[in-house]
């Protein structure tokens, strides 16, 4: 949803190794209302990013490709990406399907650091496991990988998959700046990061492609519980886009859908709100980090019509997959687009799941 002018930075540091904040940003000229919309918020500037299908995902949009690697690289020009061993593949590729992450760059970590547990010691800094965590990152973001109950640094699966955790939980899926945070979170090193990418793109092959399910644009750093100074939206504004709501029932779930002859779950979340005159990003995810500017957490408890919620599915326990309007809270009824088309469903449906959040709305101008 941003200008090419402003990818210009994550590209520049991918390319010549230099940090993002070093990394100039050109100049684009863009029509005022458009410059004035960025300003106000950059992620809701544009329209879609350009999809790239899924297996399995509830809504188009979603999808960007693993950035190549830059300069300069240090373990690559010397050491070539080394064979997976069969157990050791099949956990990368076990730990990427539930975080839904490419495989590829978990082993482009694991080479980097221990060759796949081919030279699994604990580092000079203390990092221990095959994929190499401190003691304190691990207490913090360790998983239970093998489901034997308890979270062993020095457990293979539990260190993989540890890994694919706390890659997620530092924004790998939030396009290619995204991804190169989240290995700097790893390891603050510049060639580090080419290394593990010039791996995973090794292990791609030479007619491979690695495609992230994640969002291009960056809409925050989806910390905290939002601005709750900001006045709700009006019943006015809510009954509108429950009126036109009811128009669309009964239309086709469609993936990718933004209507009007069928939806997917944000595609009708955001055309309701632009009922209203309020534009918003097209997934999920990116609503949801949307909201922690222009919006406020709350409890369950407090929801009222009009209120959004957000829980995991498809993309993984850290991310939300599915969004769903409030439409009577004393039901725990919402206007929704999932599997039976639009109509209304309970959102204490995913009350389970491991991200369940209600977000209100200010009462924004576009």
């Amino acid at each position: 949803m941003k200008l090419l002018a402003l990818l210009l930075g994550p590209a520049l540091a991918l390319t010549l190794g230099v940090p993002l904040g070093a990394a100039a940003i050109a100049t684009t000229v863009v029509a005022p209302a458009v410059a004035e919309q960025i300003r106000i918020d950059p992620c809701s500037a544009y329209p879609d990013q350009t999809n790239i299908d899924i297996t399995g995902g509830e809504e188009a949009g979603v999808g960007f490709a693993l950035p190549k690697w830059g300069s300069p690289r240090f373990q690559s020009l010397h050491s070539p990406a080394q064979t997976i061993p069969a157990r050791i593949k099949a956990l990368y590729v076990a730990a990427a399907n539930r975080y839904r992450i490419p495989w590829q760059l978990l082993a482009g970590i694991g080479m980097a650091e221990t060759r796949h547990g081919r030279n699994n010691h604990t580092s000079s800094a203390g990092a221990q496991g095959l994929m190499q965590f401190m003691r304190g990152t691990f207490a913090a973001y360790g998983v239970d990988g093998n489901h034997d109950g308890r979270r062993d640094i020095h457990n293979d699966a539990d260190s993989i998959y540890s890994a694919a955790n706390y890659l997620t939980r530092s924004g790998v899926t939030r396009g290619a700046t995204g991804v190169v945070r989240a290995l700097w979170a790893y390891n603050h090193s510049v060639s580090y990061r080419n290394d593990v990418l010039f791996y995973a793109w090794s292990y791609a092959g030479k007619a491979g492609q690695i495609v992230v399910a994640g969002d291009q644009e960056d809409c925050g750093d989806g910390l905290g519980d939002g601005n709750p100074s900001l006045p709700p939206l009006t019943s006015g504004r809510v009954a509108k886009m429950f009126a036109w709501a009811a128009r669309q029932r009964g239309k086709p779930y469609v993936w990718g859908g933004t209507g009007p002859r069928g939806y997917d779950c944000s595609g009708f979340v955001g055309a309701a709100f632009r009922q209203i005159g309020i534009r918003m990003p097209r997934t999920a995810e990116s609503i949801r980090l949307w909201a922690h500017k222009n919006g406020y957490r709350i409890r369950p408890s407090q929801a009222r019509p009009g209120d959004l919620v957000f829980t995991n599915t498809w993309r993984g326990p850290n991310k939300a997959g599915h969004i769903m309007l409030v439409y009577n809270p004393a039901t725990h009824t919402s206007w929704e687009a999932r599997g039976a088309g639009v109509r209304i469903y309970h959102y204490t449906d995913f009350a389970g799941h491991h991200l369940y959040e209600f977000w209100r709305i200010g009462n924004l101008t576009d």
